[in-house]
């Protein structure tokens, strides 16, 4: 196949195959030219289900019963105390004085020269419990006593400090040198009367409570034990508060069982000194979702401009301009938006909570308007957004994230207009196969075309030349 100018006939045949290709492939390229347009408008119908479904999740958030019935509580004094509350709370404001807070008991041994020096050997069993005011130890019945082994290969007083605290029985031990020498301190893990320390030795000396060996380690503040070898440094104490007058007394510095829905941190003592709590519904909240759900809806809009605006200016067209899936999406929401809701929670419309159209189509909130609404007490801004009536009305938010699904799931109005999309693609796609395979056709006629007729013109070329030869060849007329 010739692909260069004519052996024989010097004709350009390559280019004249490629001028006739041309005209030829006008088709393929209008098909390629509609394939494009085509899925531009398929990913612009992307775009808009993406910014459907950015403005989706805020309708859905007001569509959550959840978002209405949150409280928030402050304290007038949170180097005191901090609070958090959980669903069960209940609005009201109470007086809170913190008296005391919790503490953990804290025992010393004797001072030692070293923290080398030799304790002794044998086992220590920690007890937590109350002392009693009789001079008795009431167990804690929900801490089991734990038995500690000290190895006579490690029984100097770091020794044990490490393997008391490798043990992780629900205390901490410690070295202190108070400048008189170092003592080991014991200390509860665990804050309140419950968790005092009562700790027995079984010394390998044979004397389990006398002031040498191991036994150096034993304290029982009872009456009925009295062994006191390691002394209190710090008493173990509960944490008392008053709620409203009412005294409550608790183990732990964090108290969430005595007023219902609420979680007391507390962080210091200020005895006699009351601070006033204050649990409300959390507007904020519901302020923070509203505006959230009034930019979607911008963002929304201004999408669907970009998409579909015809610029007068320069007469250009937008991918999707005068597309009827997109005003049809546009209509339909801004038809809820403007829409009245049969007075549910006492509220009409949008625009009574400060929701209103700008002349551009956006939406405008009047946070004032807003604020005030949420605290009339003739307005259920909830039952308005979420709640479904007696009646069987749902809320507006339910409603148009019920509509918002009907365009954007499997079969709804937006996938309905790409599966249309894609279709169409799909036939660019066949006809394009079709085409190419009848253009190849077309150029294989069309070089074995032009190849003949070189060889012809080749062939009448060379005959040419033969009889020019040959006539050249014959006697002249005046040579006879």
């Amino acid at each position: 196949m010739l692909s260069s100018p004519g052996i024989g006939s010097g004709l350009d045949i390559s280019g004249i195959i490629s001028k006739l290709m041309q005209v030829e492939q006008r088709p393929l390229t209008q098909l390629n030219t509609k394939e494009a347009k085509q899925q531009a408008q398929l990913s612009a119908f992307g775009s808009l289900k993406s910014a459907l479904s950015s403005f989706q999740e805020s309708v859905k958030a007001l569509a959550k019963p959840a978002l209405f019935t949150g409280f928030k509580a402050t304290l007038t004094d949170t180097t005191v105390a901090t609070v958090s509350t959980s669903a069960k709370v209940a609005a009201g404001v109470h007086e809170i004085e913190v008296q005391s807070l919790a503490q953990a008991q804290k025992i010393k041994s004797e001072a030692f020269v070293t923290t080398d020096t030799i304790i002794g050997n044998g086992t220590l069993t920690i007890a937590f419990g109350t002392y009693n005011e009789d001079d008795t130890f009431t167990a804690n019945t929900e801490k089991a006593a734990k038995t500690i082994t000290i190895d006579p290969a490690k029984s100097t007083l770091s020794d044990i400090r490490n393997t008391i605290n490798e043990a992780n029985t629900g205390v901490t031990a410690s070295i202190v040198n108070d400048g008189n020498g170092n003592r080991l301190v014991i200390a509860s893990r665990d804050t309140g009367l419950t968790n005092a320390l009562k700790i027995t030795v079984d010394d390998a000396d044979g004397n389990h409570t006398n002031n040498t060996g191991l036994s150096k380690l034993a304290f029982d503040a009872s009456s009925t034990g009295g062994v006191t070898n390691m002394a209190e440094a710090v008493p173990a104490k509960n944490a008392k508060m008053k709620i409203d007058g009412i005294a409550v007394e608790k183990s732990s510095n964090t108290i969430n069982d005595a007023l219902e829905g609420v979680t007391f941190n507390l962080l210091k003592a200020n005895p006699g000194t009351n601070m006033t709590l204050t649990v409300e519904q959390d507007k904020a909240s519901v302020e923070t979702a509203v505006k959230a759900f009034v930019t979607a809806y911008n963002e929304l809009e201004k999408s669907i401009g970009n998409l579909s605006r015809y610029d007068t200016a320069n007469k250009q067209a937008s991918v999707l301009t005068g597309d009827s899936t997109v005003r049809m999406v546009q209509n339909r929401v801004r038809a809820m938006l403007t829409g009245n809701q049969s007075a549910v929670g006492g509220i009409n419309s949008l625009s009574e909570l400060g929701i209103s159209f700008q002349k551009d189509g956006t939406l405008k909130l009047d946070n004032g308007k807003l604020s005030a609404v949420l605290v009339d007490p003739d307005k259920n801004v909830a039952a308005f957004f979420s709640t479904q009536t007696m009646e069987g009305t749902e809320g507006f938010a339910t409603q148009l994230d019920q509509l918002l699904d009907g365009m954007a799931r499997s079969d709804g109005l937006i996938n309905n207009r790409m599966d249309g999309i894609n279709s169409t693609i799909k036939g660019i796609g066949r006809q394009r196969e079709a085409l190419e395979h009848r253009l190849g056709e077309v150029e294989k006629r069309l070089r074995a075309q032009f190849t003949a007729l070189d060889s012809m013109v080749a062939s009448m070329t060379q005959t040419n030349n033969y009889l020019q030869q040959q006539l050249a060849n014959l006697p002249k007329i005046g040579d006879k």
